[in-house]
């Protein structure tokens, strides 16, 4: 083979990934513009919307929430001082915190998986009756998190990717169809990850992820 046919069957094999690389498009493209203040938002300020005590210190479930609200104190504490990404392929366990202004609740592990796209990552939880999936992005402005645009969903609807199409970030989880979800992804251990999701001035979703 000549050394021209040589580099042109080169240029061919590479034309694929290099196609692949400009359709990648920014978190901010993809982001609707009222979802980015919950990928950025600040882990002070989220720590400052939770109070020292649940609302209703006699509840039957009043040290479930005392417990719950110290986890998310200590998990956005550390978020405050993230560790390099580093390897976040492969199988998870997922436990989310479902967090407010009067209080909170957490909920036990299900399973999760992250595998790797031509643009970032993809995250899915697989278990559980409330659900998300969806991209992981690089964010150029903080090395050490991705964002995350996704989906959340009731009883693992999860065919439809994140849009406009959806409903709106902040609406309940609905069987009909998938709703926005947004936030960004740090790790906050050798073998732990944090998913900051849905934040408002009401509350907000932590994903534990965890080897």
């Amino acid at each position: 083979m000549s050394l021209r046919n040589s580099m042109l069957c080169l240029m061919m094999l590479a034309a694929p990934a290099v196609a692949s690389a400009q359709e990648c498009r920014n978190w901010k493209a993809v982001a609707l513009a009222s979802d980015r203040p919950s990928v950025q938002v600040d882990v002070n300020a989220l720590a400052g919307l939770l109070p020292a005590q649940p609302a209703d210190p006699d509840s039957e479930y009043a040290n479930d929430e005392i417990r719950a609200l110290e986890e998310a104190h200590d998990m956005l504490q550390r978020a405050g001082h993230p560790l390099p990404l580093g390897d976040i392929r492969g199988v998870w366990r997922v436990a989310s915190y479902q967090m407010g202004r009067t209080g909170g609740y957490s909920y036990p592990y299900f399973a999760g998986h992250i595998d790797r796209t031509p643009c970032g990552y993809r995250f899915i939880k697989t278990q559980g009756s409330q659900r998300r999936s969806g991209a992981l992005l690089p964010m150029q402005e903080n090395g050490r998190a991705l964002a995350f645009l996704g989906v959340a969903t009731v009883n693992g609807n999860t065919s439809k990717p994140y849009g406009p199409a959806n409903r709106p970030m902040g609406l309940p989880m609905d069987p009909e169809g998938p709703t926005n979800s947004a936030g960004r992804l740090l790790r906050i251990g050798p073998d732990t990850l944090l998913m900051i999701m849905d934040a408002s001035d009401d509350g907000f979703e932590l994903y534990r992820l965890e080897r």
